[in-house]
Order: C-alpha cells, then sequence, then structure tokens
C-alpha cells in the first residue's frame, strides 16, 4: 500500500514539473512569471523605478532581464514613446521575450542577446540601466561596467541592486557569488574604477531575513 501511495506522489510531481523545485527551494522559481505576484510584496519594485528617475519618453536597459519582471514594468512608465532594452545572455530567455512581447502587442522592448559581455546597446542614448539580482553572476565587471557607461548618456543614472547575507558579508568575492550574493564594498569598489559617482547607497533596503536569510542592498551611480 506505502508503495502504491509513493507512486501516486511521483506521478502527480511528473505531471506538475514545478512541484519538487518548489517543495525543496521555493525561490528557486523567483524569476518566472508565475512568481511575480508574490514578488510584488517584498521587491519593491516601484521604488526601484523611482529611483531611476525615469519617465515617459525615456530609454532604459534592463540587464539580465530574465522572463521581464522589471521589462514590463519598465515599459509602462516610459511608454510608447520611449524604449527599454532587454538585455539577456541566454538565447532562450531572448526568445521568450521576443514571443511574450509580439504576443502582448508591446512594441516598445527590444530583447537583446549579449553573451560575452557586449551589450549590444547604442552608444550615449540610456537614460538609465538596471541590473537587479544579477550583478553577482558577472565575471568581467569591468567590461560590463564600461559597456554600461559606454551606453548611458551624460548624467545618465545605473542602479544596482544585489542580496548578501550578513554571515558572508567578510567572505571572498568567490564564495559570495557560488551563494549567488555580492556585498556592497566590492561593487562601490568596481563603480569607483569604472568613473561612476555614486549617489546613493542603502545596505538594507529590502529586508529578507526571515524569509531568505539575506538583505538586499541598492546603489544609483551617475556617469560622470
Amino acid at each position: 500500500m506505502a508503495r502504491v501511495y509513493f507512486l501516486l506522489i511521483l506521478i502527480s510531481m511528473v505531471n506538475r514539473p514545478d512541484a519538487i523545485s518548489q517543495t525543496v527551494d521555493p525561490w528557486k522559481n523567483i524569476y518566472s512569471e508565475s512568481a511575480w505576484a508574490a514578488r510584488d510584496k517584498w521587491q519593491k519594485p516601484s521604488e526601484l523605478i523611482q529611483l531611476l528617475k525615469i519617465k515617459k519618453n525615456s530609454v532604459v536597459a534592463d540587464i539580465g532581464s530574465h522572463e521581464g519582471y522589471m521589462t514590463y514594468k519598465l515599459s509602462k512608465i516610459v511608454g510608447d514613446s520611449g524604449r527599454v532594452y532587454a538585455v539577456e545572455n541566454r538565447i532562450n530567455m531572448v526568445g521568450l521575450m521576443q514571443l511574450k512581447t509580439k504576443e502582448k502587442g508591446i512594441t516598445n522592448i527590444r530583447p537583446v542577446f549579449a553573451p560575452k559581455g557586449d551589450l549590444g546597446l547604442p552608444t550615449d542614448s540610456l537614460d538609465a540601466v538596471m541590473i537587479l539580482d544579477t550583478y553577482h553572476e558577472v565575471i568581467n565587471y569591468g567590461v560590463l561596467l564600461k559597456n554600461v557607461k559606454n551606453a548611458l548618456v551624460k548624467e545618465g543614472l545605473l542602479l544596482i541592486c544585489e542580496p548578501i547575507a550578513d554571515v558572508r558579508k567578510k567572505s571572498n568575492r568567490t564564495e559570495q557569488a557560488k551563494k549567488h550574493e555580492i556585498a556592497i564594498e566590492h561593487v562601490l569598489q568596481d563603480l569607483d574604477k569604472a568613473g561612476f559617482k555614486v549617489l546613493v547607497k542603502k545596505e538594507n533596503f529590502i529586508d529578507r531575513e526571515k524569509i531568505k536569510g539575506d538583505k538586499m542592498w541598492v546603489i544609483v551611480a551617475v556617469k560622470k
């Protein structure tokens, strides 16, 4: 009887491919559209957008756009006369964005495939760039920031928002990256080397201690 019961559970999980991952780690599916409503409750997307100071007609980029959680929100702010570049280094995510924007009839989003650090963005044309929960994945961060700076207009803004657990704040960068985190000090050093001026720095922007075991910091820097 126990064997039959186990098989029934296994079959139900096969029919629901997300069941196992959701049971083991409910945060693993954080980037998919099915998780966006729950994410709205803690990610503070409106506050992030306000920090970028964008408006109708603005041109922005969402680097590490995934399925478009922030991309679509930015799209509504800049309007039909504005533009949002959804930058991804995974071709399947770019293809998904192309498909979804066509289905939704959205014309102000431009999916961009950037597999090797070349962001594929026009020079001196972006009012703002957002890098949300993605910077910790970057290997050639010097190259990334150089390309971001080249794409921004003078006084253009760059927002970076990342998680870090208190217990790993003093760990080296490699160890933090293994946990998909990065301490704010590392990024502040990167921005200084790249020639950005930090305007906003909030270390405890989002407190996820009780639900995820970390906090998210946010930096807004300007192209000098």
